[in-house]
């Protein structure tokens, strides 16, 4: 047994060394291009750090991508190794701080009551927001990688297991699954459900966009709108752990090494698709465009309309980019692995500001609002800043 599990394991790895670059990430090789020197910039935006705090263990070194809440009022913000915080949003004064007892794999979600996060045994916890305390917990069929999404009094958490379960927020009754077809092999990380009007949109690693009742879990829609073609399974990878956008009935999204493509929601049809463009991050949007960077770190803008590439800039290139951020005047933001955040014009691409404001990069996306940034680190640290 254990020599044929051994023929097993080479068989494997004789597969993986066959493939394309791409194979090399499960080889537990370094395939990406060298960091490119720090290119100039034009200097016309400044940033301003409004505030700053240490979280604790970021969980980057795990796997994990950690993100902060906002209600209109408070920040909320879980590090890995299960410290939760509420923050004053506008002074970032620190209101309260809880010690959890679980390490976090997936967190933070926010309603008007409880605060959600997923443990690293399988858990869906639900905390109050006036000061940490448990509410109550459910157990999920696997760990969950995905931030928890609270809308409309239900919580909707995705397990790794390909599970999306959603519960009554006020007291974690299970109300409904969906199990989604998961392929064998993909790479670790999934995307966040979308909720509204309605309905849940999930996205799959085979390359499909479900559109789920959100009373029921009913499919309303299962549609294929990626596909990757190649001679063995890793170049076939067809993950879609970029979490959609949606905006005027139309669902943007992102296949890893296939494509980007916008699908109408009343249709259920897809508008277009282009394949000279992908990426595993998640992706921004605003009136100019829509923004990825490419695994070599080249930061590229599509048009929403049709998808047709307006520019693509390579200055950044290897400087191992975080997951890009959009505001609603046109400028687009991204941190590299130095911590340099660099501003960028929306409509041209050309560099326009750039500063240190960290020790790293972040590999979840800013949580934009109306005045301001908020961002948690792939080193614990959470911050809100803006542009000048």
């Amino acid at each position: 047994m254990q020599r044929r599990r051994l023929i097993q394991l080479g068989a494997v790895a004789l597969l993986l060394a066959s493939c394309s670059a791409t194979s090399d990430f499960f080889l537990g090789k370094d395939n990406r291009p060298a960091p490119k020197p720090l290119p100039a910039s034009s200097g016309q935006v400044a940033t301003n750090i409004l505030w700053k705090h240490n979280l604790g263990d970021g969980g980057a070194d795990k796997g994990l991508a950690l993100k902060p809440a906002y209600d209109g009022g408070r920040v909320y913000a879980v590090s890995a190794d299960g410290r939760l915080y509420a923050f004053e949003a506008e002074s970032g004064a620190q209101l309260w701080r809880e010690k959890l007892g679980n390490n976090i794999s997936a967190g933070v979600a926010v309603n008007h009551n409880s605060i959600f996060v997923g443990t690293d045994s399988g858990d869906l916890l639900a905390l109050s927001t006036e000061d940490g305390e448990t509410r109550w917990r459910a157990p999920l069929s696997g760990l969950m990688l995905a931030a928890p999404v609270a809308a409309d009094g239900m919580v909707y958490a995705r397990s790794i297991d390909g599970t999306l379960t959603a519960f009554d927020a006020d007291n974690g009754s299970e109300l409904w699954r969906y199990h989604i077809n998961e392929p064998v092999l993909s790479v670790r990380g999934n995307a966040e459900p979308v909720v509204g009007g309605g309905v849940v949109i999930i996205t799959t690693d085979n390359g499909y966009f479900v559109v789920l009742d959100q009373k029921n879990g009913l499919p309303v829609i299962e549609q294929r709108v990626a596909s990757s073609s190649g001679s063995n399974p890793v170049a076939r990878l067809v993950d879609m752990d970029s979490t959609p956008l949606v905006a005027n009935g139309v669902l943007y999204g992102a296949a890893y090494q296939s494509m980007l493509f916008a699908v109408d929601l009343q249709k259920g049809q897809p508008l277009w698709q282009q394949e000279q463009a992908s990426t595993q991050k998640d992706i921004a949007l605003n009136r100019n465009g829509i923004y990825l960077v490419s695994d070599t770190d080249h930061l590229i803008a599509l048009n929403p309309q049709d998808g047709r590439v307006r520019w693509q800039n390579d200055r950044l290139e290897g400087r191992r980019l975080s997951p890009p951020f959009a505001l609603s005047d046109g400028r687009v933001g991204v941190l590299d692995y130095e911590g340099w955040l660099h501003w960028i014009d929306g409509t041209s691409g050309e560099l326009i500001g750039q500063q240190k404001i960290a020790a790293g990069s972040a590999d979840t996306p800013a949580v934009v609002l109306r005045d301001s940034i908020l961002w948690q680190l792939d080193d614990g640290t959470l911050l809100k800043f803006r542009p000048q």
